[in-house]
């Protein structure tokens, strides 16, 4: 299990942060498609939130020692945050680790995928008692599978991640679901993050929305720590 880390870029350009995304290699040394090895049908549900609670470990890591500036977004799969025994260690034990590494909690984003949950109204709670505790909050993928503005007002995330289909159809002349998911993110004082911004088009179109956030690999590929930081050493 690897860290690969994509940027996170302001409006203006500027770097706001990095998202990491976890790569999974075989002995070999072949990287395994990260979606079906983590749905695997032979994965337990205490083996997938193991591996979801890992996999954060590593990244906060990784991104201490060789990045360490900005922000960090990390992924967290609404099974593990429905966990009790998650919900403790996030709790309890994450705010004392960021610390450690030279961190800050202010630094760390929580990214809740937007998948479909046992129960919306656990998960709700789950993350209020988060962000009671200071972790911040933003819902991924909005726009797609378990995407709720019910949802999305409940928790009232600090940042709204839109899916790039929104993006796409703003583009083919369909703006409504974007403009909603804008106007949406404005009432609850969120800031708006449009992910897939692939090409130059998508990124003007980004720009004429007057976005707080943008990511995609017009902004730039996710790249394993190593590559990142020898890219960045000339700087």
């Amino acid at each position: 299990m690897k860290s690969a880390f994509q940027p996170i870029v302001c409006s203006s350009g500027q770097r706001f942060g990095y998202e990491a995304l976890l790569r999974v290699f075989d002995k070999r040394g072949t990287q395994i498609r990260t979606e079906p090895f983590l749905t695997s049908c032979i994965m337990s549900d205490s083996d997938r939130i193991n591996l979801d609670r890992l996999a954060r470990v590593i990244h906060l890591r990784n991104f201490a020692r060789f990045l360490s500036v900005g922000s960090l977004f990390l992924n967290m799969a609404p099974i593990a945050a429905l966990d009790a025994h998650s919900q403790v260690l996030t709790q309890h034990s994450l705010i004392p680790r960021v610390n450690e590494l030279g961190l800050s909690i202010d630094q760390v984003y929580f990214e809740i995928l937007e998948h479909h949950c046992s129960s919306d109204q656990m998960l709700i709670n789950s993350l209020q008692n988060m962000q009671y505790h200071g972790i911040r909050i933003a819902i991924d993928d909005y726009g797609i599978d378990g995407s709720s503005e019910t949802r999305a007002r409940q928790v009232n995330p600090d940042i709204i991640k839109v899916d790039r289909s929104l993006l796409v159809e703003y583009i083919d002349g369909k703006p409504d679901s974007l403009h909603d998911a804008i106007k949406l993110a404005r009432e609850l004082n969120a800031k708006i993050l449009v992910e897939g911004v692939e090409d130059e088009r998508c990124y003007q179109a980004a720009k004429r929305l007057d976005v707080d956030y943008m990511q995609g690999y017009y902004i730039g590929h996710p790249e394993l720590v190593h590559d990142l930081t020898y890219q960045q050493e000339p700087a």
